[in-house]
């Protein structure tokens, strides 16, 4: 056994090339809405019971509405944008082929003091053409907010625009390290 205290695996080559990342949302950006709705709805539940005003019941409906509308953005589980070599990843959509992808700008705004930032992907062609490795989700959340949206453009493609400000990831770092694999 050597001890010289040499790295026997200094000589090894790095990899090259980008890293594959994925991103989720930032939890505490969900937290107020799901757990506000929840907090409502559960509240109205108790008083119309303890009111026996049944009609009262129903009127818990639109918070707890809220509340599984926005329960995505508590789910660490789920990455809502990543990149590897395969291609681009958006949640609910799946892998965009690098080939089909035209360009990225970043666009922030600001509402009062709330930065806002958002990657717009422009694609060659439409969205249903471009997806090489569609994600397979279940039906319930249809029904439950997403991160992105598609708009089509006169020219028959589709722009993908995916909310940053969200997302648990500096949108700068975001860009560079999608860029980077676009680049290769």
């Amino acid at each position: 056994m050597d001890n010289t205290g040499a790295d026997p695996f200094s000589d090894l080559e790095k990899p090259k090339g980008p890293s594959p990342f994925a991103v989720g949302f930032d939890r505490s950006s969900g937290e107020p809405m799901v757990y506000g709705g929840l907090f409502m709805g559960g509240l109205l539940v108790v008083a119309s019971i303890a009111g026996d005003m049944p009609v009262m019941a129903l009127l818990a409906l639109a918070p707890l509405a809220v509340a599984f509308w926005h329960y995505p953005m508590l789910d660490r589980r789920v990455p809502q944008l990543g990149a590897n070599a395969d291609g681009l990843f958006v949640e609910r959509i799946g892998f965009i082929d690098w080939a089909s992808i035209r360009k990225f700008e970043l666009r922030r705004t600001a509402v009062r003091n709330i930065q806002l930032a958002r990657l717009e992907v422009s694609l060659t062609r439409p969205l249903a053409d471009a997806v090489s490795g569609p994600e397979i989700f279940p039906v319930w959340k249809k029904v439950m907010m997403r991160n992105w949206s598609a708009r089509r453009e006169a020219d028959g493609t589709d722009t993908l625009v995916i909310r940053l400000d969200t997302l648990d990831a500096n949108p700068e770092q975001v860009l560079d390290r999608v860029r980077s694999f676009r680049n290769v």
